[in-house]
């Protein structure tokens, strides 16, 4: 058996500690995008002797399992004594640092006692490089460790995982068995066995399927069935169900208790917004403004194996019981629980959106034995084309400029400057108007970004910092949407009825996005009841030539089909009541 987790999951996870404050990274998601750019800047400089990217993978063998731990080094530098490169983007003055954040140095130790362990070095140094993501200007902290010292440090930190590993390893035993016990609940509907079979053959092929399922079929259970049995036999390590509602997702969640009451052993955990789940009235996610924050990772490791230990459902209410119980942030720890869990219901988001996605699973470059199962399908064509637009609008900048006055004037002078671009374009627009270049106003807005994350860096309590990071966030996405630009993309601009401007980055396909997505996956299916034409949503859903595709055939009786027009009632939210109920229950 094996157990796997990611060199950055491992450190983070085991070294953890203090509270959650939000107030000391400004903006972490664009830091991560400026920093690809940052790392691949760097790695571009480096002589022949520098190796970028390096994939590495180290087995720690127990009685009962291999515990696989796995990563991407940043670089790995030929000499005499071998060097690994841990390369970070930063906004902080370098001069000021007095040395690597730990967590950093960690994974960096974790990568050199894995090369020191591969290629029998018996010395490796450790080179954190610090990039400001304004100057460009690098900072290097250096250390060399013997084997002995690494190996020594590295298996601690195994130690100290051991008991996750364990649990799992029995977990997988029990969980294993019981799938090759579990049978269909239900006799088979007309064309439902079939249904089930294309998921599982496409699973096994390592293929997209694409999955037309009038209302009755029984899509759910058809597509959960197949993933769970693929998951007993070693084809995936864990099921991510996708939704755009609320209400899809509880479905979902019925479908795994109904097979866990048939005797599946299944742990699934449902991913909740973080401003719904939040205890407090604000979500402020630091320790002055959230006692669940304050302190947070120095209890949230024994929380999780508490629950993890007691219950195998950790849906809403669930993760807020123990929560409490242990004063954690209930979002974070739910987060958390997706990493013990077999099934991860959540909305589209935790996988496509580029700021919200699940980076514990996603961002380390290795590719999971995971399955994607996407419901009513047919939505993400558009939620993938909100996710991958961006929008700024003049006004916006001259509001936050008025806030800014008294507080920097750099900003101040900065917010102008971009308004001022937007100008010629406004002159020329007559409604809405495309336009091929916005390249002057987008260098205005980097420089803007970048004074606006060293005020926030440097400013934790000013009373401007909300307004500042709440259009920061917008600021960063627009200019990462820019970075993504290609033929799939307009640039637009709009002159609205109440005299506000906006420019726009349209993602008008959003296929090359999604299905950059997918390829973290083993294997996608996409199920809607209106999935036609299926040609047209699968080239605007990432699909290729030979991802299958198929037609589930309605279990009703068409001779039984009417079509009724009732003018008189209607299912708008305002007309809404008991009269309205039982009007259309009428019909």
């Amino acid at each position: 058996m094996e157990i796997r987790i990611s060199v950055r999951n491992l450190v983070e996870f085991i070294l953890r500690s203090g509270s959650i404050d939000n107030r000391k990274k400004a903006a972490p998601d664009n830091a991560m995008a400026e920093g690809g750019r940052i790392h691949r800047m760097i790695q571009r400089r480096m002589g022949s002797e520098y190796q970028a990217e390096v994939v590495m993978r180290y087995v720690w063998n127990t009685p009962s399992y291999d515990l696989i731990v796995e990563g991407r080094a940043d670089g790995v530098i030929n000499g005499e004594t071998v060097t690994i490169d841990e390369i970070k983007g930063t906004y902080r003055e370098l001069e000021k640092m007095k040395g690597p954040v730990d967590v950093h140095l960690a994974q960096a130790k974790c990568y050199a006692f894995m090369y020191a362990a591969d290629h029998d070095s018996a010395q490796m140094k450790v080179r954190m490089t610090y990039c400001n993501m304004e100057t460009e200007e690098l900072r290097y902290f250096v250390s060399t460790h013997s084997r002995a010292e690494l190996e020594e440090w590295f298996i601690g930190i195994l130690e100290e995982y051991k008991k996750w590993a364990d649990f799992s390893s029995q977990w997988q035993e029990a969980r294993t068995a019981s799938i090759r016990q579990l049978a269909f609940p239900f006799p088979y509907r007309e064309g439902q066995k079939e249904l089930a079979t294309y998921v599982y053959q496409s699973i096994v092929h390592k293929r997209k399927l694409f999955i037309e399922a009038p209302t009755g079929v029984g899509k759910t259970l058809s597509t959960v069935f197949p993933a769970v049995k693929a998951l007993g036999e070693g084809k995936a390590e864990r099921i991510f169900y996708l939704t755009a509602k609320t209400i899809t997702r509880t479905v979902a969640d019925n479908t795994f208790q109904l097979l866990r009451d048939k005797g599946l052993r299944f742990k699934t955990v449902i991913l909740t917004a973080k401003e719904k789940i939040c205890f407090m009235e604000e979500t402020e996610c630091n320790p002055g403004a959230c006692p669940y924050a304050d302190g947070h990772y120095d209890r949230i490791n024994e929380a999780i194996y508490d629950l993890l230990t007691h219950e195998d459902h950790y849906n809403r209410e669930m993760v807020e019981t123990y929560a409490r119980k242990y004063k954690v942030c209930p979002f974070e720890m739910s987060l958390d629980m997706s990493l013990f869990s077999d099934g991860i219901i959540c909305d589209y988001n935790y996988v496509f959106d580029p700021h919200v996605y699940l980076k514990r699973f996603f961002s380390d470059g290795v590719q999971g034995q995971y399955l994607f199962l996407i419901d009513e399908a047919h939505n993400l064509v558009e939620r993938g084309r909100e996710m991958y637009s961006a929008v700024l609008v003049k006004e916006d900048f001259l509001a936050l400029k008025k806030i800014v006055k008294e507080y920097d004037s750099k900003m101040e002078h900065q917010l102008d400057k971009c308004s001022r671009e937007l100008l010629p374009l406004k002159r020329e627009c007559e409604g809405c108007q495309v336009v091929s270049s916005i390249d002057s106003f987008v260098l205005a807005v980097e420089r803007l970004s970048e004074t606006m994350e060293k005020y926030l860096e440097d400013h934790d309590e000013s009373p401007v910092r909300e307004d500042v990071l709440d259009f920061y966030f917008e600021v960063s996405h627009f200019l990462e949407m820019y970075d993504r630009l290609d033929d799939n993309y307009v640039i637009y601009t709009e002159l609205e009825e109440d005299d506000s401007f906006l420019v726009k980055l349209f993602c008008v396909n959003p296929s090359v996005n999604l299905k950059e997505c997918m390829e973290r996956a083993r294997s996608t299916i996409l199920f809607s009841a209106t999935l036609l034409p299926i040609q047209y949503y699968k080239s605007l859903l990432g699909g290729n030539k030979e991802d299958y595709e198929v037609y589930a055939q309605s279990t009703f009786n068409p001779k039984k089909k009417a079509l009724y027009i009732g003018s008189d009632v209607t299912s708008k939210y305002t007309r809404r009541s008991k009269t309205e109920y039982i009007n259309i229950a009428t019909y």
